[in-house]
């Protein structure tokens, strides 16, 4: 494309004051209408071409337009989500029938399909945000893991974008869309399972002592028959806490976790100080809890501490976005355990 037809196109949302002759351009602007309608006129402008328009505002205040290629998009194997999701099927009810349901093989089947309708149900929540924000993204793929190197038998679900998020505010909704499903999902499953469990002097299974998060937490105050210091907790209970641990993980405030869209969309300038605070953060909670490490050193190494954020940079954020960020607090805190688990031997009353 010559820098013409480039500026013809970026015409229909923006008044163009100066152009900056790179390959592609860059444009200094003033939007005709406001911000949103204006980068969404030049968005639907650029659909047939190869480039996709991104939106930003310099630190000395100046609103530029500058572009990035698009890249092909690749069909989704979708015999290997399948073969995937059959392998995690069968990893998980191992697991299930190894760790959490004593040799049950019906109890293990529940707990698979409870616990893979949490995770599934978190990446669709994710996938679902992305169609209707018209971003191609595949369909969710499972990861299966030996149970004997990890007692769940899954590293849970991943879905892959192929395309950028256009503006903040889909970028809230992509983050929250997924913790926020498998929460939901959750909820009525570890009720049943705190239901149909028992209360002991000690939490232990496998010679692992786990802590509840405080939605069990509330909920077990109603739903237990009987109080004790712990629980002998039905494969459902487990199945729950394990969603509602992953949705507490997804959504620390870090690079590509769920968390960490929502903070880049709500501090766009100030996102990599607060991510490295959280890193701080996490490394010195490996104290309370050695896991910490584990997930700061990954988060480090997959991010780098960085995000390339929405193509729309400039538009603030709706209403209904501030709602959905106060959501997303809202369900950490009812999620997340500053020690979820420690492997030792049996944890007794005080």
């Amino acid at each position: 494309m010559k820098t013409q037809e480039f500026e013809e196109l970026v015409a229909r949302g923006f008044h163009v004051l100066r152009v900056h002759q790179h390959t592609p351009p860059v444009f200094e602007v003033a939007p005709i209408y406001s911000h949103p309608d204006s980068f969404r006129a030049v968005l639907r402008a650029f659909e047939r071409t190869p480039y996709y328009p991104v939106y930003r505002k310099t630190r000395d205040g100046r609103y530029v337009v500058s572009f990035i290629p698009k890249h092909e998009r690749v069909a989704s194997a979708g015999g290997l989500h399948l073969l995937l999701l059959v392998l995690t099927l069968a990893s998980v009810t191992l697991a299930g029938y190894l760790w959490w349901a004593e040799g049950n093989l019906k109890l293990s089947l529940v707990f698979a399909g409870a616990l893979l309708t949490i995770l599934g149900g978190h990446e669709l929540g994710h996938y679902a945000v992305a169609r209707m924000s018209r971003m191609n993204a595949s369909p969710p793929m499972f990861i299966p893991v030996p149970p004997n190197i990890f007692p769940f038998g899954t590293m849970g679900a991943v879905i892959t974008m192929r395309s950028p998020v256009p503006d903040r505010d889909s970028l809230v909704a992509l983050g929250i869309a997924g913790p926020l499903a498998g929460f939901l999902l959750a909820l009525p499953v570890a009720a049943y399972g705190l239901s149909h469990s028992t209360a002991l002097e000690s939490t232990e299974v496998g010679g692992i002592a786990f802590a509840m998060p405080l939605a069990m937490q509330i909920m077990a105050g109603y739903l237990l028959p009987e109080q004790g210091a712990g629980i002998a907790p039905h494969p459902l209970a487990m199945a729950g806490w394990i969603g509602l641990f992953v949705t507490s993980i997804n959504l620390i405030p870090l690079g590509q976790l769920d968390g960490g869209h929502i903070v880049r969309a709500l501090t766009p300038r100030r996102y990599r100080a607060v991510y490295t605070g959280v890193l701080a953060v996490l490394v010195a909670s490996a104290v309370l809890w050695p896991g910490w490490l584990m997930w700061a050193v990954v988060a480090y190494i997959l991010t780098r501490l960085r995000h390339p954020g929405p193509l729309d940079d400039v538009s603030p954020l709706s209403r209904g976005a501030k709602l959905l960020i106060a959501v997303a607090a809202l369900v950490m805190v009812l999620s997340f355990m500053p020690v979820p688990f420690i492997i030792a031997g049996e944890v007794h009353a005080p």
